[in-house]
């Protein structure tokens, strides 16, 4: 297997990389796991890395200095050059906060410790985030701390294997020993800290490495003979588009990457493994461009999807901006390929002279980046700043206290307010829409209140998350359990109605044994009738329950359009459209209007006060503050001021308030 046959394998395989990538972050329905090209690009990049640093310390030539020069001459000009770009137009079209925020994700991103800052932000797959435009560095960043380590890893390897006298396959087993540690730890530590960290994901490019020291092994020698290398080519390939279908089918990214990493990594391996130089994908010369141009490419998409998705043509117009975007894309990258990539002039002139130019270019765009980030985005070009912090601010607001959330398998977090008053006692439970009420009743409620919240959970019975286990089952049925008790003589349930319909898919019901979301069941209303039987079951025992039906959710983060809006049009949309916000809640509107002819159920509608129909008020220019701090929680500064419908459930002990409605 020569290394020309090997490096056009690898071309094909970084193409099929890089286009699963592209469609997945282009939204195309049928690549939802095309997030695994990153895994794959993992595997090549072990692959090639071993094959340097093991030839060269076999023969006495490697030089860990020039090792890393060689890879920044390879990966740092283009990242610059888009970096520089990005700087630049964001200056002349970027409102201050995101600004701002551009410039601490550039420096992160030049320093090659993005995934770090990424894993404590929100996850990967977050949905309606369109100010990151660098997350996908957090891959770089991984590679390149992979870089430093993985030569000191092999070095010393080398150094036991000589030491006592075992053969060169003892290597093999060092890494092999290295690369399961590494799979541990990535399946036991928490998902968001497995999907970026070095540590995690060093397992994927040792797992290439490993195919690379087995290159004259008689098993692969056997598997490489003609007809068995074209069946394990094919094989990796099916290997790969399998993980894709299952990841789509089973709704996997959440706990990525989990077991089922193993997949992709498995048969990037087996394509690397069988040295195959006809595969008729891999080898076409199309795909031999792409997998040419494949990392400037994946550096140039990114920015792409996030430009499309700031000025709404990802969600307006989904199908003009994978129109435009992909081959936009494709040619960001080829541009890169052919003018910035190569930089024969660094190549040509001595290493120190190469790193210093280097160096001096990446110092200039994090002092760029840093200037950003300490003036608050240039907040001096905005003619009302005190505007723009105002409404910047609201992003960052805490909805309530952490202490109340119940993450994960927890179900004992509760937040106590006005503890041992006299008077009934006060139950507010459900997600985080309940959680958001938390500053009303922080400063307005005079009764024992007690706050029990799990975010991103149907308090519904039956139901649970769809893809990765929260115990939602578990805390709703403590909390239903709660609530009947006998305690408690209110409660307060609020949740994201919206999301929770009969045409939900992120929650499903166990059907079967499977988890079914209401849309695929046979029983699409089951979440509003095992809601009805929960809240009777309540009214039967006596209890009060109030019930706040849907808040107003929207495409984008409310914030964060009001200051873009200001900034690029000189005015501020107060209204605007809440996308399905009635046909989404029709069943359940249905559902609390039935029970509000029952003694004890009352309803508290903040969506009739900020929405008429489907136009609903997202800034308050009395307060001058935006009414929500993301696409869907209220600002607890709006609350606050505008939670009076709830005075009659907390008002103080011994004031009469008013009868449940009916």
């Amino acid at each position: 297997m020569s290394k020309t046959s090997i490096q056009t394998d690898i071309s094909g395989l970084r193409a099929l990389s890089v286009v699963i990538v592209v469609l997945y972050h282009f939204n195309l329905k049928i690549l939802s796991g095309g997030f695994i090209g990153v895994d794959i690009f993992f595997v090549i990049s072990g692959f090639l890395m071993s094959r340097i640093i093991v030839d060269a310390m076999g023969a006495g030539r490697f030089h860990y200095g020039q090792f890393l020069l060689r890879r920044a001459l390879r990966i740092v000009p283009a990242l610059l050059a888009m970096s520089l770009v990005l700087l630049a137009l964001g200056a002349a079209l970027l409102p201050p906060s995101d600004l701002a925020s551009m410039g601490t994700q550039a420096l992160r991103a030049l320093l090659f410790v993005s995934n770090y800052y990424y894993a404590g932000q929100q996850g990967y797959f977050s949905e309606g985030v369109d100010d990151r435009w660098l997350l996908h560095t957090w891959s770089l960043s991984v590679e390149w701390q992979f870089y430093m380590l993985y030569p000191a890893i092999v070095w010393l390897g080398l150094r036991i294997t000589q030491a006592v006298g075992a053969t060169p396959r003892a290597l093999t087993f060092y890494l092999l020993a290295i690369a399961i540690a590494s799979l541990a730890l990535c399946l036991l530590v928490d998902h968001q800290s497995a999907f970026f960290s070095v540590l995690t994901r060093a397992w994927q490019m040792i797992a290439g490495g490993l195919v690379y020291l087995m290159r004259d092994s008689v098993a692969l020698r056997a598997l490489q003979k003609q007809g068995r290398a074209r069946i394990l080519s094919y094989a990796g390939l099916l290997v790969i588009g399998l993980t894709a279908g299952l990841i789509h089918h089973w709704q996997l990214e959440a706990t990525w990457p989990g077991p089922y990493a193993l997949l992709p990594v498995a048969g990037a391996c087996m394509v690397l493994a069988a040295g195959y130089q006809r595969n008729m994908l891999l080898n076409h010369g199309v795909m031999q461009k792409l997998g040419a141009w494949s990392y400037s490419i994946y550096l140039w998409h990114w920015p792409v999807v996030i430009a499309f998705t700031m000025i709404g043509l990802m969600d307006e117009a989904p199908k003009l901006a994978k129109l435009i975007g992909i081959p936009l894309s494709i040619a960001l990258g080829y541009l890169s390929y052919r003018y910035v990539e190569p930089m024969r002039p660094l190549r040509a002139v001595p290493p120190l002279r190469a790193a210093l130019a280097m160096g001096a270019a990446s110092v200039t765009l994090c002092g760029l980046a840093v200037t950003y980030s300490g003036t608050k985005g240039l907040e001096m070009r905005t003619h009302d700043p005190e505007l723009y912090r105002a409404i910047a601010a609201a992003t960052g607001l805490h909805t309530y206290a952490s202490e109340c959330e119940n993450s994960g398998a927890t179900r004992d977090r509760f937040c106590h307010l006005n503890p041992n008053q006299p008077g009934d006692k006060i139950l507010v439970l459900g997600d985080s829409h309940a959680g958001h009420l938390y500053p009303w009743f922080v400063q307005h409620s005079r009764r024992d209140t007690t706050f029990y919240v799990k975010s991103g959970c149907p308090v519904i019975p039956g139901f649970e998350r769809i893809g990765l286990d929260n115990h939602c089952r578990e805390y709703t049925e403590q909390a239903f359990r709660l609530a009947a008790s006998g305690t408690y003589q209110t409660v307060i349930v609020s949740q994201n109605w919206s999301f929770f319909s009969p045409q939900a898919t992120g929650i499903c019901s166990m059907e079967g044994g499977r988890c079914v979301t209401p849309r695929a069941s046979p029983h699409p209303m089951l979440p509003v009738e095992r809601t009805r039987e929960a809240l009777q079951r309540l009214l039967a025992a006596g209890v009060r329950v109030v019930v706040v039906d849907a808040t107003p959710w929207f495409a984008f983060n409310v914030p964060k359009y009001v200051e873009r809006s200001l900034f690029w049009r000189d005015t501020i949309d107060a209204r605007v459209a809440s996308p399905n916000l009635i046909a989404d809640n029709v069943e359940f509107d249905r559902l609390f209007a039935d029970l509000s002819r029952q003694p004890g159920f009352s309803l508290v509608s903040l969506r009739n006060e900020l929405c008429q129909a489907s136009q609903c008020t997202i800034f308050d220019a009395r307060q001058r503050i935006p009414v929500f701090v993301d696409k869907s929680h209220l600002n607890p500064r709006w609350i606050e001021r505008n939670g009076q419908q709830f005075q009659r459930f907390a008002g103080a002990p011994g004031i009469q308030t008013a009868p449940a409605s009916k």
